[in-house]
């Protein structure tokens, strides 16, 4: 489930009642509870962000997924923002000397799944 409308306003109330009885209630949480939750979402997070998503990116851009996970373990948060940014303009620049037109295909819009667009106006 967690998809309606009920779902949805019992996370809102129960993020807005941790917001201001959140502090307290940290004090009372062993540290290694906490470190544990923090090493179990940076794996999470690393395996969707880095290994889940090779096959989806060309190489030049998973080169760049991993030049920024390696700069953050060496280096930080901000070097990891700079390399990120350096990595992004430097694909933009290669794909764009690369793919001379930009548009690689078309396709109709009896396509999409939406049937704002691919019905006639007159039926």
């Amino acid at each position: 489930g967690g998809a309606g409308k009920v779902s949805g306003l019992a996370v809102a109330a129960t993020t807005s009642i941790l917001f201001f009885v959140g502090p307290t209630i940290a004090s009372y949480i062993p540290r290694c509870m906490a470190g544990t939750l923090l090493l179990h979402v940076g794996i999470d997070l690393f395996l969707e962000g880095v290994l889940d998503s090779y096959g989806k990116f060309d190489h030049l851009e998973y080169f760049g997924i991993w030049l920024i996970v390696v700069v953050m373990t060496f280096y930080g948060m901000e070097a990891a923002m700079i390399a990120g940014v350096i990595a992004a303009v430097s694909t933009y620049a290669v794909q764009s000397v690369a793919y001379l037109s930009p548009i690689r295909g078309f396709m109709p819009a009896s396509t999409l799944r939406s049937s704002k667009r691919n019905r006639d106006h007159h039926s």
